[in-house]
């Protein structure tokens, strides 16, 4: 498949098969992601793996921090295992930090060097069969979710990977066409 194929044929899964994912096959969708373009190289980024028994593990320290954040204080019992249940068919959840130091510009630079190797992990993925969804927001871009992570001082959430075999693969949402948001100098 062409780079143009993997990029228009690239959507976010959010249904997983129970098929485990090997971790190797992480690595080497990693090793090639972080070719991504970075000033000067600071290869700003840095990653926590949760697969397999990590995954059980980060999913039960996740619903904590939510609990204790009362993410849950409006719903019912049933959404709140709903929810689990939910995240506990994800396979695999890889966290993306990246640093903040040096000037504005440089953390500028850096979170967007960042963006663009995630776009690459999606991409590799979807090359290689699996399903990808990138999760950013009012969950993930917290301190508590930092520290459950294990971020350091100088390090933020940039966004969390889902990984896995798709069960499903949801139909090509509509783009605006980019002529529309093209401007001539």
């Amino acid at each position: 498949m062409n780079a143009r194929q993997l990029i228009l044929e690239r959507r976010s899964v959010r249904s997983y098969t129970d098929q485990p994912v090997p971790s190797e096959m992480i690595e080497e969708i990693l090793e090639a992601a972080i070719y991504a373009p970075n000033h000067k190289l600071r290869e700003p980024w840095r990653f926590v793996l949760a697969i397999g028994e990590g995954q059980v593990r980060y999913v039960e320290q996740l619903m904590e921090l939510l609990e204790a954040r009362g993410q849950f204080d409006q719903k019912t019992d049933e959404q709140r295992l709903s929810f689990k249940e939910k995240i506990s068919e994800v396979p695999v959840f890889l966290t993306v930090l990246y640093h903040v130091q040096g000037t504005d510009d440089q953390q500028t630079e850096d979170l967007l060097a960042t963006a663009a190797m995630i776009q690459n992990i999606q991409l590799l993925a979807s090359e290689l069969g699996l399903g990808s969804c990138w999760k950013s927001g009012k969950h993930w871009f917290t301190d508590e979710y930092a520290t459950l992570v294990g971020a350091h001082d100088e390090e933020r959430v940039a966004g969390v990977i889902q990984l896995g075999w798709p069960a499903v693969i949801p139909p090509l949402k509509k783009r605006t066409p980019a002529r529309e948001k093209l401007t001539h100098f």
